[in-house]
């Protein structure tokens, strides 16, 4: 499921990454103002009526693994995950949505982790625990982990394998690829304070923000099987970069007051104040703007969607109307939970005025504080931009793998067409070096007659 890499707003020359620290905001007002993106945005707003039994029992599971105990737990669950998964997916089954609701806790217990967790800044935790991720996709049946968080991606996959059509599978994981590789560089960014451009953030934050992963449970929840010829198609792409971008924007604005107040520099707007030189309130009314601006190209692109026949376009409609119940859903479910606005979230949904916090960073774990205990294949790990130049020459050298293994298939050789040249260019390159070698010898061989 690729996109498109076009932006959709004005920004100034990117200068280099900045490896300062948070913007300072001592000097900015002690409250700022949330632009209504709810009001602006034209989706429908649906509660599956599954909710308060699939979310309950699917609680119930994910305690089962005792990751969170004390404040922890009780922070956790009143995030109210199951009702962000009940707006986000509510045409769902039941059995549909009790496998979505035990996936959302999976994702945020991970997002924990990596955020303000032991693998905020550890680096090597962080590729370990990808890789950990990954198996237990590939292998859901037999692979097993001490790892807590990763136990409970594999018990959930293995549910969701058995109703899950074989394109559904294989764009949930390489979703999840892009989506692990992308936390293990934020980590990388974070760990060596970096502060990324805005166009390099935005790009990075369509794969960190694991939407990509809930538009391929999309297809799951409502039991599509679309043809791949769908999501190749550059207007479907747009779409989903669109909403991908809709609401992950707008939940760096809703985040941002946490974030900075741990000092998190990983967010769009405390990019934009670094960029821009913007105070608090002038990079939230920008951010804001872009949302806007997104909404708006959606709406217009959602018109010029191609037909691939009745069948399929009633899929694809269902696929793009669950697009935009994510995008709906998570903007309501940021003002429904404690997550990011704590007691005051009622108040602040209606006036949206926020309160600044402190920024305290001495109840956050120490760098490498999360131990990964699983033995791991050190080849196998993501590995950073240096780390991928000088292993170039091997990488060259090795022989071609499948992209990816579904179920627990064994990993099997790719067919001979696999290894031929993708495009036309290609064959036209290779032609142009052996041709004339081929003729000189024909000329030869004639010679000699």
């Amino acid at each position: 499921m690729s996109s498109s890499t076009s932006t959709v707003f004005s920004v100034p020359p990117s200068p280099a990454p900045s490896r300062s620290s948070l913007p300072d905001v001592s000097d900015d007002k002690t409250t700022f103002i949330l632009p209504d993106i709810i009001d602006y945005c034209p989706f429908e707003l649906k509660v599956n009526p599954y909710y308060k039994s699939a979310s309950a029992e699917s609680d119930a599971w994910f305690d089962s693994f005792e990751i969170h105990k004390g404040a922890k737990y009780t922070e956790f669950h009143r995030a109210k995950f199951g009702l962000l998964t009940a707006m986000s997916y509510p045409e769902a089954s039941y059995t549909h949505l009790r496998n979505c609701c035990d996936f959302m806790s999976w994702l945020f217990a991970f997002d924990d982790l990596t955020d303000d967790g032991g693998l905020r800044e550890n680096v090597e935790g962080s590729k370990k625990a990808a890789w950990i991720m990954m198996q237990a996709l590939k292998y859901p049946k037999t692979f097993k982990t001490e790892f807590k968080v990763g136990e409970t991606l594999r018990s959930f996959w293995e549910r969701a394998c058995e109703t899950a059509s074989e394109g559904t599978q294989r764009r949930f994981i390489e979703t999840t690829q892009l989506y692990v590789d992308a936390i293990c560089k934020q980590v990388v960014n974070r760990r060596h304070e970096e502060i990324p451009t805005i166009e390099t953030f935005v790009q990075l934050r369509r794969d960190t923000s694991a939407v990509k992963l809930v538009f391929a449970l999309v297809e799951y929840s409502l039991n599509l099987d679309l043809p791949d010829e769908v999501f190749e198609d550059p207007m479907i792409q747009s779409l989903e970069e669109g909403a991908n971008d809709i609401l992950t924007w707008a939940n760096d604005m809703y985040s941002f007051n946490v974030e900075q107040s741990k000092g998190d520099t990983q967010n769009l707007v405390v990019i934009a104040m670094n960029e821009l030189g913007l105070d608090v309130q002038g990079a939230v009314d920008y951010v804001g703007d872009m949302i806007r601006q997104r909404i708006d190209r959606y709406v217009m692109e959602k018109h010029c969607l191609p037909s691939w026949g009745e069948e399929v376009d009633a899929q694809v409609a269902k696929y793009v109307e669950g697009l935009e119940g994510w995008v709906i859903g998570v903007l309501h479910w940021s003002f429904d939970s404690e997550r990011y606005f704590g007691a005051e979230h009622e108040r602040i949904k209606k006036d949206l005025i926020v309160t600044l916090l402190p920024v305290d960073t001495s109840m956050l774990p120490p760098p490498d504080s999360t131990i990964v205990e699983d033995e791991v294949p050190e080849d196998e790990l993501y590995q950073e931009e240096g780390e991928k130049q000088s292993a170039e020459p091997a990488v060259a050298a090795a022989a071609p793998s499948p992209m990816v293994v579904l179920a627990d298939e064994k990993p099997t050789s790719p067919s001979w067409s696999s290894l031929l040249p993708s495009s036309p260019t290609s064959y036209l390159t290779i032609a142009s070096v052996l041709f004339p070698p081929v003729l000189a010898i024909s000329l030869r061989f004639f010679d000699l007659c």
